[in-house]
């Protein structure tokens, strides 16, 4: 059976309401992995990928940096967008990084929280409308 990134974000908000750390560590972390497939969607729809220009890392580094750096051939809105999404899924895999992997660290619920807030707004933006691209112009 699929799932999509709205089952892992409505997964990591019931995890929330457990209270213990396992459960607010691992909230964090499907919240994140909700905000990555769907950007990773989101960008599909996009009108030419962005560039993939800023650190090394693996293909969810590469996404981050293709957000952050798009293609003017999106225009002002979408790049806007797409930068807004790129900053909050890397400070969102900042968090998953801390929850999944420093385990001698405190995660507290307030990080939690704060998780869970900004993947809700960047699923909400990948989620709006995009805008309606202008008709190409006649050839002469």
């Amino acid at each position: 059976m699929a799932i999509g990134s709205k089952e892992l974000f409505v997964f990591a908000q019931t995890l929330s309401g457990d209270g213990s750390e396992v459960a607010t560590r691992d909230a964090i972390s499907r919240a994140y992995y909700a905000a990555f497939h769907r950007c990773r969607a989101w960008e599909q729809s996009l009108p030419e990928l962005g560039s993939n220009e800023g650190p090394g890392g693996g293909s969810h580094q590469e996404l981050i940096n293709r957000l952050k750096h798009p293609s003017r051939k999106c225009g002002e809105i979408l790049r806007d967008r797409s930068r807004a999404n790129g900053t909050q899924l890397e400070v969102q895999r900042d968090r998953r990084q801390l929850a999944d992997y420093d385990l001698e660290e405190d995660v507290t619920p307030a990080v939690m929280h704060d998780q869970l807030s900004q993947v809700r707004q960047l699923l909400r933006r990948c989620d709006e409308p995009l805008p309606a691209t202008a008709p190409p112009k006649p050839r002469p």
